[in-house]
């Protein structure tokens, strides 16, 4: 079998995300493409956990650049692989023809329907990589990766991506273990966030002994729980009670005060919030703390309304950009992202100079 040098033509782009959140993501969509003068149109289905857009660019987004879509890959064709129950790998190679990749990932939407493909994927894996390989359709100096994203089990979508253009992980889930002493699961929220925003070196410089951090509306501590692990010393803000085991570690204050009032006598290395007020009002506060120099980085949560959220997000980055900008602070990175472990809200992460 012969192999074009040349890459697919890409038709569009299929985007993954929360299921409920089909109507962001196409928003966003639209949103970046038009910025950049691409003419295309979105397709979705509510509750399907996936956004297509189809049409012709010159540039195609990154998974990193997105807010709603936890995945995104290049589609090479308006149509997905069909095939029966009988015979999947015929089908899937055919569409794979022509060309080499260093990789087939296979991904499915976060659905009922979707998650059931896990049996699917073990039955089909070993036998189609091997079939590609004979095929010579795997090549590991091949720049770019296949990603099968099934519908169900008698379609997918082929699409394409090339490294760093997806997230680590597939479908953009990572598989975070509830730890079985954290005082609850939103542990893994800001577990996540600190996978998600920082690489490891980074991790390694930011989140060790000796740093200080304050969290706001804290009990009964998940997220302090987490900079605890990571071996910081926290002022914990809220009125209720926090975890015993977690003060017993000895690196914990817990002071009973309003979130929005308290500010530390000395500046901090870190500022993490996940209270439950309206996304305008945290975002002020974020930038109040950054501005006045009491914080370095904050890692925080917005509550979303539910029929404006990607515009509340936008408008949550206004206010922050507004006020730093007051203050002559430079801001090194501002990003937004809903995360695995978000519900009806999104992380912002945030570092000034």
């Amino acid at each position: 079998m012969s192999h074009s040098p040349k890459n697919p033509p890409i038709v569009g782009i299929l985007a993954l995300c929360r299921i409920g959140f089909e109507r962001e993501c196409s928003s966003e969509l639209e949103r970046w493409f038009g910025e950049r003068g691409a003419d295309g149109y979105v397709k979705f289905e509510k509750l399907s956990g996936q956004v297509i857009w189809f049409g012709q660019s010159k540039q195609f987004p990154k998974t990193s650049e997105l807010i709603f879509a936890r995945q995104v890959v290049k589609l090479i064709s308006k149509t997905p692989v069909y095939f029966d129950n009988k015979d999947r790998i015929t089908p899937i190679l055919s569409a794979l023809e022509d060309q080499s990749y260093s990789a087939i990932y296979f991904d499915n939407t976060d659905t009922n329907d979707g998650n059931s493909m896990a049996d699917l994927f073990h039955r089909l894996q070993k036998p189609l990589l091997s079939a590609a390989g004979k095929a010579n359709i795997l090549n590991r100096d091949a720049k770019q990766r296949a990603h099968l994203v099934f519908i169900d089990g008698t379609a997918a979508w082929l699409g394409v991506s090339e490294p760093g253009e997806t997230l680590k992980w597939p479908m953009g889930i990572p598989r975070l273990k509830m730890p079985q002493d954290a005082p609850s699961r939103s542990t893994l929220k800001l577990a996540e966030a600190f996978a998600y925003f920082m690489d490891k070196e980074e991790q390694a410089e930011w989140l060790r002994e000796g740093l200080t951090a304050v969290d706001l509306g804290a009990c009964p501590g998940g997220w302090t729980y987490q900079l605890v692990k990571h071996g910081l010393q926290v002022v914990a803000i809220d009125n209720g009670a926090m975890n015993e085991k977690i003060m017993e570690t000895g690196q914990v204050e817990h002071i009973k005060a309003d979130g929005f009032v308290y500010r530390p006598p000395r500046p901090v290395h870190w500022l993490v919030c996940d209270m439950v007020e309206k996304p305008a009002r945290v975002a002020q506060l974020m930038a109040d703390w950054l501005a006045d120099g009491d914080a370095k980085r904050a890692m925080f949560n917005l509550k979303l309304p539910m029929k404006t959220r990607l515009d509340e997000v936008e408008y949550c980055r206004e206010i922050i950009e507004e006020r730093l900008k007051q203050a002559g602070k430079k801001i090194e990175r501002l990003q937004f992202r809903q995360l695995y472990h978000d519900r009806e809200e999104v992380t912002g992460f945030l570092v000034v100079r």
